[in-house]
């Protein structure tokens, strides 16, 4: 039986390729790459040094020249606020103003949303502190020999740490900071499960609806692959070799020679509304969440405690099994057929492994629509990704156009969007995965 539909009125994005939906959209019906040195970053984070050759982990998809200060208010809450959690902030400002509360949020009592029916998730991740933030802890643990001597770090970074430190960097505190500014009352959630954390917060928000708990909800997810700290563990993917590729063009998915994943940063939130609550407002519907399917079967990699990060074709990290499960759920929540699939918002990241095991779960579920890894624009931007993809998706039906893929010539396993399209009928079908395993379907409609 088809589930009673919640739909989706707003979407709020910063992302490597244009902060807002607009931006967002037209960077990708234009083939625009987000992709490029890390050298050009603007935060506080590790660039390479000027004999650094731009490639490997010194390619990235960096937000540049965001200002959080333009978003966050009151502007005291920066100080508690690390770049994820203000990324995910300004998305959902900017989700606010796309749905057209922006006179209605803050929440009040007696006003057009009830504060007690209004909920807050957010998918997140563990987020690290820029290395220069102890820099003077680090320096004191520095002997009068020049080695390092981590005994001493408890005590070096006591002198620093202030008692609002661990604020910045709690998973939980984008829904914690996006809910106080919203004042939602009703149902607050976090979830931290890799790449799927923005489909499974969307899943949670939509059970918020379906239990008859709240009428509206902000949902969101934020992330990062290029902090300075994630930056130094690089042994989940394989850290990308662009060899003749331009910098621009290093994010490769489903290139039968792609080396590997080329890490970025973001943030994307979506207003998600009974349609009722919707109508009843007079709200303008951008999509419809026809069904939303989580599933679980694990990878060679996670039955056998084996993270390695090598292309060895092993399909050790090959998900498929759990993304076919999951699209199968979706589909038949949505009483929609492979057949009714317009284009599929793919997962697909440069990892062969990872991306043959998409490409294998399509062909299980005879899926043949055009295929548009949002991967390539923007890099992995962590626990972001999923939810950039769902906003990805959301956008191709209010705009009523399908963007090309960036690299839609390459021989692939799936049929690449060769070229900008109308999007005259049918579903979008957005699929998010793990490398252990879990994966999420979600199918939209008009």
């Amino acid at each position: 039986m088809p589930r009673p539909p919640a739909v989706i009125t707003g979407v709020g994005i910063v992302s490597p390729i244009g902060i807002g939906h607009e931006a967002f959209f037209d960077a990708l019906m234009n083939r625009t790459s987000g992709i490029r040195s890390l050298k050009d970053r603007t935060d506080d984070e590790a660039k390479p040094s000027d004999g650094d050759p731009a490639d490997g982990v010194w390619i990235g998809a960096p937000i540049v020249d965001f200002q959080a200060k333009q978003f966050v208010r009151p502007r005291k809450a920066l100080k508690v606020m690390c770049r994820e959690i203000q990324t995910a902030f300004a998305s959902a400002q900017l989700a606010v103003a796309h749905a057209g509360l922006d006179d209605d949020l803050p929440a009040s009592d007696g006003g057009a949303v009830a504060p007690q029916r209004l909920g807050t998730v957010y998918g997140g991740e563990i987020y690290f502190n820029p290395p220069t933030e102890l820099l003077e802890s680090i320096r004191r643990c520095v002997d009068e020999n020049g080695d390092v001597r981590a005994g001493r770090f408890g005590e070096a970074a006591r002198k620093e740490v202030v008692p609002l430190w661990m604020l910045k960097y709690l998973p939980n505190m984008p829904a914690c900071q996006v809910g106080i500014s919203i004042n939602s009352q009703g149902p607050n959630n976090s979830l931290v499960l890799g790449d799927i954390s923005g489909p499974a917060a969307l899943l949670e928000g939509c059970s918020y609806l379906d239990r008859g708990i709240a009428d509206i909800s902000m949902v969101g997810a934020t992330g990062t692959r290029i902090a300075s700290m994630r930056m130094a563990y690089t042994g989940d993917l394989p850290t990308v070799n662009r060899g003749e590729h331009a910098v621009s063009d290093a994010s490769r998915p489903f290139d039968p020679r792609a080396t590997g994943v080329v890490g970025g940063e973001g943030a994307a939130s979506v207003i998600i509304e009974t349609d009722r609550h919707a109508h009843d407002r007079g709200a303008n519907v951008l999509a419809r969440i026809l069904g939303v399917a989580s599933r679980f079967a694990p990878t060679a990699a996670m039955r056998g405690f084996d993270r390695d990060n090598s292309l060895n074709p092993n399909q050790s990290r090959n998900a498929a099994s759990a993304i076919r499960s999951a699209i199968e759920a979706a589909l038949g929540q949505a009483d929609v057929s492979a057949s009714d699939v317009a284009v599929v918002v793919s997962h697909a990241m440069g990892d062969r492994q990872v991306d043959a095991g998409e490409a294998e779960a399509f062909r299980q579920c005879d899926i043949s629509a055009p295929v548009l890894p949002v991967i390539a624009s923007v890099g992995h931007t962590g626990a972001a990704s999923g939810m950039m993809e769902i906003a990805t998706g959301t956008l191709i039906l209010a705009n009523k156009q399908i963007p090309p893929a960036l690299h839609a010539t390459l021989d692939a396993d799936v049929k690449l969007s060769a070229k900008a399209t109308d999007l005259e009928a049918g579903v979008v079908l957005v699929v998010t995965h793990t490398t252990e395993g879990s994966a999420t379907a979600v199918v939209l409609g008009k």
